[in-house]
């Protein structure tokens, strides 16, 4: 029984199911992860009865097979090259054991004659499909599109004829090489056939121009009205620019510079946190389309993101949280700007994906809890202890210790059952692994809070560097776990770590991972969550020295 593979990197993966999934993040049936050309969520293949069909899910830089790009989506038939991105390749194929008896021995490939030789058919196939690919390279319009796949659907049917005429020639006495001439030839008449009605399709426009979205930029986050800026060559034959987001029509544009505004507060429904596709089409004066394939991935916000108001702080021992902002969270689009903001405050050569949607949510919901007045002056007390601790002692990158801080306590040092100080650590496990050595007669509840922040800068140190290899964000979601516990867990993660969502799977380790972003986008950004009291705690970093 035959079964379809996507065959990619040296391996191939079954179609086993109804639809399977394709894209750079991990949760994809088929995965790029390394390849930031494919989308998170790129493409699907969708099982209908007997065929098979490519949907593209409006991917930023488009999917192709045999060369044309697919619009929509377009039926798969064995030996399809497919590109994803511009630099991602598959196959589709078919494999295992066809219910046909008289595919034993011939697959289509060559013909055997009765003397034992083999007369290839490759050389007229070549030919075929490269005429193939030519046609459909050249399709821009919907019929075009359905004239090409009349094509492709030919060269299916030409193909099976091929395969049976030479399956036939170890039984009859015919001539072999006329059996194969015969196929290649009706497969040259499929081809000229359909050619045909797609060369009818082009009409009669011999418009040569090109245009490509030079602003806004691609990841570009659009909270004000922008002029979107095209450069264009050729257009004497251009009548207009249309412009589409996610294939709906947004603005029209003529020449010479085709330029158009885009304004948010006109698309509120595309401030949702998740990527948008803009492209021009351009139309000729005969009334065609012509896709540019300049394709632009934006995020949409209706609202800017404020500056911090440079006021100072007043250092005060209040120890308890003030009152809840009151006002509303930052919309997911924001939370993912932040988030990755965030990541880039931190050293080494990590890459982070931290722009998976459910993630965002979760980070976007337990702000809230972070969202509260008075943190930064509460901070401000243990400035130099924490400075001192982390970033001179132990050469922690500076903004480690106040997040996490921020994340576990709020910046307030009440013990909570067995857990005390700033980073909520127990005596016995900073004594059972002699982090507190430092300490003296001070305890982790002291008020100077020196004890406290010693222990959890030499736990950290040991953590971050002795296992995750300067890894602050994986060390994050890990503390409170003894060295060993980190490793182990650290042997459960995938090798690439950099879908962070995506590699850590584990409840605990998720929830940490969640507040210390959760804590860090506030503390670093106090006006977007309405505290405007409250400073960004890089204010208090310290170089290490």
């Amino acid at each position: 029984m035959q079964h379809a593979i996507l065959k990619f990197d040296g391996s191939e993966t079954e179609l086993d199911g109804d639809v399977t999934t394709i894209g750079r993040t991990s949760d994809n049936a088929v995965a790029f992860p390394s390849d930031s050309n494919v989308s998170r969520y790129h493409a699907e293949i969708e099982k209908r009865g007997g065929d098979y069909y490519l949907i593209d899910l409006q991917s930023s830089n488009g999917t192709t097979v045999n060369g044309v790009c697919v619009n929509g989506e377009a039926r798969l038939v064995p030996g399809d090259a497919i590109l994803f991105g511009g630099s991602s390749e598959a196959e589709f194929a078919l494999a295992g054991t066809s219910d046909d008896s008289s595919d034993a021995g011939s697959s289509g490939r060559s013909a055997v004659d009765r003397g034992g030789s083999q007369v290839s058919d490759s050389a007229g196939m070549s030919r075929a499909n490269s005429e193939m690919s030519t046609i459909g390279s050249q399709a821009s319009t919907e019929a075009e599109y359905a004239a090409y796949d009349v094509i492709r659907q030919g060269v299916r049917n030409a193909t099976s004829t091929n395969t049976q005429a030479a399956a036939a020639t170890s039984s009859s006495s015919s001539n072999p090489t006329i059996l194969i001439a015969g196929a290649v030839v009706g497969l040259a008449v499929v081809c000229a056939v359909a050619a045909g009605a797609f060369y009818m399709t082009r009409g009669s426009s011999a418009c040569d121009a090109t245009a490509r979205i030079v602003k806004p930029e691609p990841g570009d986050t659009i909270n004000a009205a922008v002029e979107i800026e095209v450069k264009a060559e050729n257009t004497a034959c251009v009548d207009r620019a249309i412009f589409l987001i996610d294939g709906q029509e947004v603005a029209t544009a003529n020449g010479p510079s085709f330029s158009a505004t885009l304004d948010p507060k006109e698309h509120p429904e595309l401030a949702d946190g998740v990527d948008h596709v803009l492209e021009i089409v351009l139309i000729d004066e005969n009334g065609q389309k012509m896709p540019q394939g300049s394709a632009v991935a934006l995020a949409f916000e209706t609202r800017a993101i404020a500056k911090p108001a440079q006021t100072p702080i007043v250092a005060q021992t209040n120890t308890q949280p003030g009152k809840p902002s009151g006002r509303g969270l930052p919309s997911l689009v924001q939370v993912s700007d932040l988030t990755q903001r965030l990541v880039k405050q931190f050293s080494g050569s990590f890459s982070y994906n931290v722009t998976n949607k459910q993630f965002l949510q979760e980070v976007q919901k337990r702000s809230g809890e972070y969202a509260i007045e008075g943190y930064s002056q509460r901070a401000a007390v243990y400035r130099d202890t924490i400075n001192t601790a982390f970033v001179r002692e132990q050469n922690i990158d500076p903004p480690f210790g106040f997040i996490l801080a921020m994340a576990r306590s709020k910046f307030v040092v009440d013990k909570q059952g067995s857990d005390e100080g700033l980073w909520r650590m127990t005596t016995a496990f900073v004594t059972e692994n002699k982090y507190n050595g430092m300490c003296g007669t001070e305890t982790l509840s002291d008020a100077s809070q020196a004890c406290a922040a010693r222990s959890a800068a030499l736990y950290a140190k040991a953590i971050i560097f002795g296992v995750f290899d300067g890894d602050v964000i994986y060390s994050a979601a890990a503390f409170g776990k003894s060295p060993q516990d980190a490793g182990a867990w650290k042997a459960t993660l995938p090798q690439n770590r950099t879908d962070v969502w995506n590699s850590i799977r584990t409840p605990a380790e998720r929830e940490q991972l969640i507040r210390f972003f959760a804590a860090g986008i506030v503390a670093e950004n106090p006006q977007a969550f309405g505290l405007t009291k409250d400073r960004p705690l890089s204010d208090l970093y310290r170089v290490a020295m």
